[in-house]
């Protein structure tokens, strides 16, 4: 009963993010540990586990690949292969995205990806947001062909392998992968546009205006009182003051866009507005008008022939700024940058952003120089969402880099190695070849997903030690007599599916993969249904930005609202359940 009821408050604390996932991991060790339900050596076994270091070390060789400029030589030359067409561009971003996903971290990939993105629209004239929830989407799809798509599959395999002597082959994910790969492009392509809506961001708002961003600022005013409280915004000067636009009415969380004529205006309403400096200076000193960012007069001394620009930067998992306030990273100081505001899963926040931690897949919007612009770009775990740019690569390795990758898929095919030693191998390669520095190796690890793991794998080690693993596996099998025992792997698939919208679909695999084996052994079958109703299940994530790390990432990236990915993925989610419900006792009978 004791590890049960951590299990629930674990997951509570997953899917509220009260705190970060490895703060909840690291205490969870913990606890078990005071609690005698684990000795010190159980409870740390998970931090050398075959599936804990054969997931490190595909980082490495996934940011290996990308340091080359392997995938840049394609992204860079998608507007040419399209001929400037938005549907083909569309097409080639999502079948490149979902093959390089299938052998390489689908995270990075995605970041890769998103100022690509959001370039190329820029030039066809097209919503970004129409392309990157099937970005994200296409990742995932592709993470679900091979072993090493998805830290899942890794992760699932490990367990089996070590609790059952299962042992599952490179391929072995990919008839049942393939298959809800082509299904999931094909709905992308032909009923995703339909669906996907169109959403803005800050800085496309301010770019409608053209070049006249380089010449504007952008800052937030607060109404604190004055004429301003009770009216339509239609009936206010602000509506109409030459040089001046509003961008968003920020209230509270919530984001009002466009601003339309009938709103009324209430005190403590923030305003996103865009101007030249000497406008924005006349706007601020309005009775009961507050300036939030006070960019205004930080700025004042800026030359004006000294171009501004307005960026916004998405905070990446392995940044070194995850869990660090504004005020501490310092990126005036640092880069010359003025940091306006934050978006977090689609909410604006507004006050005292110094003193607010930073979190994957946040968004800054930041303005500075050209100047400060490029100097940020080259920082590690933050990208600048502002098109098509050639970053560091080193060109010369990207064949080497290709080679390892191959012969790393070669190896784990053959199985002459356990895939830990095998991803190992191919990580000190990367190094020692020159494809990517040591420095940047240990960079590119993130060791958040890492220590999150070691935590659920010590957890699902108490359940089996303990018999709550057990009991669990009961109450799903007393269901036999009403759904058979193909309909329990459906639920098991479901059940991993739906989990993984809330926590991180590492965090389900080794909590589920245990119940899935002891499922098996009451009934007297065969467990592979059941362990890959689990990794299938826990790799769909398409109704929630929360559940897997690349809809965080498109989430703040496309300006996207919560219920956006449910409105595409829902119908997705449903087909592919269908389909993988019906197949997995096929493909893997019982």
């Amino acid at each position: 009963m004791q590890v049960l009821l951590l299990l629930f408050a674990a997951l509570f604390l997953f899917a509220s993010e009260i705190f970060a996932v490895d703060v909840v991991a690291v205490c969870l060790l913990l606890i078990l540990i005071s609690l005698d339900l684990l000795d010190i050596s159980e409870a740390l076994a998970g931090f050398g586990h075959p599936a804990v270091v054969g997931v490190g070390a595909l980082f490495i060789v996934s940011e290996g690949l990308l340091k080359t400029g392997a995938l840049g030589f394609l992204s860079n030359r998608l507007l040419k292969w399209s001929g400037g067409q938005h549907r083909i561009l569309t097409i080639l971003i999502l079948l490149i995205v979902l093959v390089a996903s299938a052998f390489l971290n689908n995270t990075p990939v995605v970041a890769m990806f998103i100022p690509v993105v959001l370039g190329t629209c820029l030039k066809t004239g097209v919503n970004p947001s129409k392309v990157l929830i099937p970005l994200s989407y296409a990742a995932i799809l592709g993470g679900t062909c091979t072993l090493i798509g998805t830290s899942t599959n890794i992760l699932v395999a490990s367990i089996a392998r070590e609790s059952a002597g299962i042992e599952l082959g490179m391929f072995e994910f990919t008839r049942l992968g393939g298959l809800l790969a082509f299904i999931g492009l094909i709905y992308l392509i032909v009923i995703g546009p339909k669906l996907v809506p169109e959403r803005q961001t800050i800085t496309s708002l301010a770019s409608l205006g053209g070049d006249r961003r380089h010449r504007e600022y952008v800052t937030e005013i607060q109404i604190n009182g004055g004429d301003l409280v009770g009216k339509r915004f239609g009936e206010t000067l602000l509506n109409h003051q030459e040089g001046v636009r509003i961008l968003q009415i920020i209230r509270g969380e919530s984001i009002i866009w466009p601003p339309l004529d009938h709103h009324v205006l209430k005190k403590g309403d923030a305003l996103v507005i865009s101007g030249t400096i000497e406008e924005l200076m006349k706007l601020q000193e309005k009775e009961g008008v507050t300036n939030l960012a006070e960019i205004v007069s930080e700025t004042q001394g800026t030359p004006q022939e000294k171009e501004a620009e307005l960026a916004e930067l998405l905070v990446l998992p392995n940044s070194r700024f995850v869990g660090q306030t504004l005020g501490s990273v310092e990126l005036r100081r640092r880069y010359g940058l003025h940091v306006l505001a934050i978006q977090r899963h689609g909410m604006h926040m507004k006050s005292k952003i110094s003193d607010h931690p930073l979190r994957t897949g946040d968004v800054l919007l930041v303005q500075g120089t050209p100047e400060s612009l490029d100097r940020i770009r080259g920082e590690e775990g933050l990208v600048l969402m502002s098109g098509v740019d050639d970053v560091l690569v080193r060109k010369k390795k990207a064949p080497l880099a290709i080679g390892i990758l191959i012969g790393v898929i070669i190896m784990l095919a053959t199985q002459s190695l356990p895939m830990a030693a095998v991803a190992l191998g191919g990580a000190v390669l990367m190094v020692l070849t020159g494809c990517i520095s040591g420095a940047k190796a240990y960079e590119s690890i993130q060791w958040r997903i890492l220590v999150l793991i070691a935590g659920m794998l010590a957890m699902g080690l108490a359940m089996e030690k303990t018999g709550a693993a057990l009991w669990l596996a009961q109450q799903v099998t007393s269901l036999q007599g009403y759904l058979g025992s193909e309909g329990l792997v459906v639920v098991t698939l479901i059940a991993a599916a739906l989990l993984t919208e809330m926590i991180s679909n590492a965090a389900v695999a080794a909590v589920l993969v245990p119940v899935s084996l002891q499922i098996a052994q009451q009934l007297n079958v065969e467990p592979h249904p059941f362990i890959m109703a689990v990794a299938f299940g826990a790799s769909l994530s398409f109704l929630t930005p929360i559940g897997y790390q690349t809809n965080t990432l498109v989430y703040g990236a496309g300006g996207y609202r919560f219920g956006d990915f449910a409105r595409v993925g829902a119908p997705l989610v449903i087909v592919l359940w269908i389909v993988a419900g019906k197949l997995i006792p096929v493909f893997w009978p019982l």
